[in-house]
């Protein structure tokens, strides 16, 4: 036996919603019609401290993700993901205590851009990825990345925390996808990167090649890594 193993909780809407893609994504590897046609998915929806806007925290979360870390590798799981893009600072230090790989989203993103020959993307995080190295170092020299300003990072920033709190309205969503439209087209950027994993809800679903959904993008990743296997 073998499973999917999903770091989730951070937070637990865009966690669901990698639950949903993987189990509609199943469709593409396998005939399915019964429940034993899917492979069995470990989530894990861990309530972490806020280390995004408290680094204070950032040691207590740690030691909790480590712990369910090694619990994904008791459950029997062969890849895991993390359903966070911010946690991913952490990533290290997780992938440590393991033997299960974990598909870091950066990377994955990276492979994406290089695929598709982009070579000027927009990064929209939270201010945690957005100062951190983490795009930067997966992307290198593939692509340039250009980061929001002030004021746009906060009102992005807002919008996460609408989604996580659940009081985000159709216009706002609205809103959201002209401002991310504007910023692509103010930067001539060939595509935008949703690297927080809550600005795909927010953004809503989206054939658009040029908005890099990292929630999706992770989703067949995992898959294609399980069913590789």
């Amino acid at each position: 036996m073998s499973a999917i193993g999903i770091l989730g909780g951070m937070g637990p809407q865009a966690s669901a919603k990698l639950y949903e893609l993987l189990i509609k994504g199943t469709q593409k590897y396998i005939p399915v019609a019964v429940d034993d046609d899917y492979p069995e998915i470990v989530l894990l929806n861990v309530p972490v401290p806020n280390f995004i806007s408290n680094k204070n925290e950032l040691p207590k979360a740690k030691q909790i993700l480590i712990e369910r870390t090694k619990l994904l590798e008791q459950a029997g799981c062969t890849v895991n993901g993390v359903a966070c893009n911010t946690a991913h600072i952490l990533l290290p230090e997780l992938q440590a205590v393991t033997k299960v790989p974990f598909l870091p989203i950066p990377v994955l993103v990276a492979k994406r851009i290089e695929l598709a020959g982009f070579k000027r993307v927009g990064l929209l995080a939270t201010p945690t990825t957005l100062t951190s190295t983490l795009y930067d170092e997966a992307i290198g020299d593939i692509a340039e990345i250009v980061r929001p300003d002030i004021t746009l990072a906060k009102i992005v920033e807002k919008y996460i925390y609408k989604q996580l709190n659940g009081s985000l309205s159709e216009a706002e969503r609205s809103k959201f996808r002209h401002m991310v439209a504007n910023f692509k087209k103010q930067n001539k950027l060939d595509a935008v990167i949703l690297a927080c994993t809550e600005l795909p809800l927010v953004y809503g679903q989206t054939n658009e090649p040029v908005i890099l959904d990292t929630l999706q993008i992770l989703s067949d990743e995992l898959l294609a890594t399980y069913f590789a296997g």
